[in-house]
């Protein structure tokens, strides 16, 4: 009875007219294209947080969601950049407004990565994707960035040594002793990175690890000049780059930027003081024999120009630099430091010949930025190494450890002057041919 039951019911569903749809309420297109954009302005801060990782400037992140964005037909974008935090919303055409807050987790200095992310959204922006091909996309280019092994990262390490060793003037000895000093950072660096260690604290532990050991190696008689050996070393701890970045952000508007990464400048450098002055002194506490104030070495424009090469080469692989493009790179150096050698030979001041240096590495890496269809970053970075004011970061702690007040503030607002020298070059130039490219695109849409 109950089997006979059930297949009435089957037949009588079977047989009942199909009823008609109902109409789709106009929340529901609403909710799918509140989906489309939360899907957009998703892809485009995480897009912008890889770029952000990888050491991309302020401004290139927040161009960077702005540009993918505006591809898809939104009019109304805002991104906020700090070097920790990414903040970005969209307003639809129905006046909904949302937002995406993305915090940093860790990061460097990736130029293979900035190059590579930067493709990525050229890309986007000319073909206009759908949101999940964008993501697979951005997983094989996540996937496709190339990072060296330890032993390269060894290498370049040696080879800042060594390079800016003989850059400031020491001899083979002591470019020997500053190598040997930058290999002990790279491993400093090393294990400080495994145990998850602050800046400050890394920073302190291999300046005293830096200072101890070329003042030990000078008493055993590896590089007599310990100053040169540490000033070649310590290139590769000074926070030139992030000092320069936090100048050009504040001049460029970057306000919240450009103080952050000032702070982080401070930090570096207070621990840069703490902890040189501590090994040196230990050092020339146990080997007294160390002889002190040396003169360094003048060697010829030419030779310079290839020691800054040389110490060049060694930051171009810590920084991950790959491609076809490190031979260009590194002509960058040659150009900047001739420029800053020759000013300086017909007697114009430091930092004005820093600042024709900086404008000239900055014209450049845009040129060869456009020729080359690569990001103007890694040439530019690579061109600015040789004019990292090394030397007077140290001779400013130096001083500090030995007392001299007013010296140590003479030579560190020298330092600071060359530095905003350099920033106020870079912006020029980056901003003159950004306006170029406003206009030139602003002609295009009137054409």
């Amino acid at each position: 009875m109950k089997k006979q039951t059930d297949r009435r019911t089957r037949r009588s569903v079977l047989q009942a007219k199909p009823q008609p749809k109902e109409a789709v309420p106009a929340e529901t297109s609403g909710i799918a294209e509140r989906s489309f954009h939360e899907q957009l302005l998703e892809f485009a801060v995480s897009l912008a947080n890889k770029l952000q990782a990888c050491g991309a400037e302020t401004y290139r992140v927040e161009d960077t969601i702005t540009r993918i964005i505006e591809a898809y037909g939104v009019k109304r974008v805002d991104a906020f950049v700090i070097p920790s935090c990414i903040m970005a919303s969209l307003e639809t055409d129905e006046g909904q407004i949302l937002t995406k807050i993305r915090r940093l987790q860790g990061g460097g200095t990736m130029l293979d990565g900035i190059e590579r992310y930067t493709s990525l959204c050229r890309r986007i922006c000319s073909e206009h994707p759908d949101m999940q091909t964008a993501r697979r996309l951005l997983r094989e280019t996540e996937n496709s960035v190339c990072r060296y092994n330890l032993f390269v990262y060894y290498v370049s390490a040696f080879l800042i040594g060594c390079g800016f060793g003989a850059f400031f003037g020491g001899g083979l000895l002591e470019m020997l002793a500053a190598g040997i000093c930058g290999l002990a950072i790279g491993a400093s660096q090393q294990f400080m990175g495994r145990l998850h260690a602050n800046t400050f604290f890394t920073s302190f532990v291999c300046s005293f690890i830096l200072g101890f050991l070329a003042n030990v190696l000078a008493a055993v008689g590896v590089g007599k000049n310990a100053d040169i050996t540490v000033i070649g070393a310590i290139m590769i701890l000074v926070p030139g780059f992030l000092f320069t970045n936090s100048l050009r952000d504040i001049i460029y508007g970057d306000t919240m930027s450009g103080l952050n990464r000032l702070v982080q400048v401070v930090i570096i450098a207070v621990a840069l003081v703490v902890g040189t002055s501590a090994g040196v002194s230990l050092a020339r506490h146990l080997f007294p024999s160390v002889q002190i104030g040396l003169a360094p070495i003048r060697y010829s424009i030419p030779l310079q120009c290839l020691f800054g090469l040389i110490g060049t080469l060694g930051f171009g692989l810590m920084f991950n630099m790959h491609g076809r493009g490190i031979p260009f790179a590194l002509l960058g150096s040659v150009v900047s430091w001739l420029v800053c050698s020759l000013c300086l030979e017909a007697g114009l001041k430091e930092p004005i010949c820093y600042l024709f240096a900086a404008a000239a590495s900055a014209l450049y890496a845009e040129i060869m930025a456009r020729i080359r269809k690569f990001p103007a970053t890694s040439y530019l970075m690579c061109a600015l190494v040789p004019l990292i004011p090394g030397s007077g970061i140290y001779y400013t702690v130096d001083f500090i450890r030995r007392g001299m007040l007013g010296e140590a503030y003479d030579k560190g607002m020298a330092t600071a002057m060359v530095a905003g020298a350099m920033a106020v070059g870079v912006l020029l130039i980056s901003t003159m041919f950004r306006m170029w490219s406003v206009w030139k695109n602003n002609r295009k849409k009137r054409a």
